[in-house]
């Protein structure tokens, strides 16, 4: 009996001793972590809201992720150092400027932006790290751009609602055709010409950010080379929706569309579609691939070329002189052999 009583007071101890531990460590860490999380992200919410001037009431969805996804972005970091530049303001955007100075100089874009809204705001932005103020500056040129690009209040609060901060940080990476591509993507959606097949979740403007942010340049060219030149396609036959599902099943990291994605492609648009959204990506460089291997061909193979090169040049010269304005430029240093030598002066009597 003694025995049992013993052990039931040595499992008290123990349970107590970890609850003490326990409540410990969340006194340590609630201050440090909890609180100033909670608080960054009032800051970014209230950030983003000022600078797209939208009201205070719009949620911005995801804005924790897409502050750490930014942390940890290469393409949102050369963003930042892009704006330092265009400032003027950092000499060299490297390792001498990932110091006091750099966090100095994002500061002082964060401090121009912010100059019309709360005081307090810039106060509160001050204490944040240095890759939170990275975020935030990303965040404040998409704000930015979103309401210099879309002047329609409603139509600006509404793309931020469904698009959240991933659009946001994509606006203030890509610039303003990041901000008209999700206006489409959005009209398209709310129009009902977004196509979905049965069994997939529905799009949102959020999966264009999402897709945009994560897999950055390499989205963005994708975007632009074979979705927007066949963008009906890509809408009605239901492979716009399965690429904003699944992005890195059509494309490669560096934007080009992958064989499984032009097999799928072939599936959802038909043969000829998919070899002509492929086309429209290849046809750029093998065009120039062709003039630049046809120019070597006739101006660069030996004595013939060369009097290919020089008659080509006769020939420009001879059609550009047939210009007024050029002949009057050309013959303008020459005017003076087609003047009357003057006349001596008279001596007067």
């Amino acid at each position: 009996m003694t025995r049992m009583t013993d052990f039931t007071l040595q499992m008290t101890w123990i349970r107590r001793g970890a609850d003490a531990a326990l409540v410990a460590a969340l006194l340590l860490l609630s201050p440090t972590s909890l609180i100033a999380a909670a608080g960054t992200r009032g800051v970014l919410d209230e950030l983003v809201r000022g600078t797209a001037r939208v009201a205070e009431d719009v949620p911005v969805k995801r804005l924790d992720e897409v502050v750490t996804e930014l942390s940890k972005s290469r393409v949102a970091r050369e963003a930042v150092d892009a704006e330092l530049r265009k400032a003027g303001r950092a000499a060299e955007v490297g390792e001498a400027a990932r110091g006091a100075a750099r966090s100095h100089e994002v500061l002082r874009l964060l401090r121009s932006a912010t100059a019309e809204l709360d005081p307090s705001l810039i106060r509160r932005i001050e204490q944040l790290d240095d890759a939170s103020r990275d975020a935030a500056l990303v965040l404040t040129r998409g704000g930015e751009e979103l309401s210099r690009t879309l002047p329609d209040l409603a139509t600006r609060g509404r793309l931020l609602r469904e698009g959240g901060a991933d659009t946001v940080a994509v606006v203030g990476i890509f610039g303003p055709d990041a901000a008209h591509a999700a206006l489409r993507l959005d009209e398209a959606i709310r129009g009902g010409a977004v196509v979905v097949k049965e069994g997939r979740r529905a799009v949102t403007v959020a999966d264009f950010g999402n897709a945009m942010l994560r897999f950055g340049e390499g989205s963005w060219s994708f975007w632009k080379e074979y979705v927007q030149p066949h963008w009906k396609l890509w809408a009605a036959s239901g492979a716009l929706a399965a690429y904003l599902a699944n992005p890195e099943y059509f494309q490669d990291a560096a934007g080009k569309l992958t064989e499984s994605g032009f097999k799928r492609l072939t599936e959802l648009v038909g043969e000829v579609g998919a070899s002509a959204i492929r086309g429209v990506g290849r046809g750029s460089g093998e065009a120039a691939r062709q003039m630049k291997q046809a120019a070597q061909e006739t101006f660069f193979d030996g004595w013939q070329g060369l009097y290919a090169a020089v008659g080509t040049l006769v020939f420009l010269g001879a059609v550009a002189i047939l210009f007024r304005r050029v002949r009057h430029w050309l013959l303008r240093p020459f005017r003076w052999l087609n003047r009357a030598p003057a006349d001596p002066p008279r001596p007067q009597p």
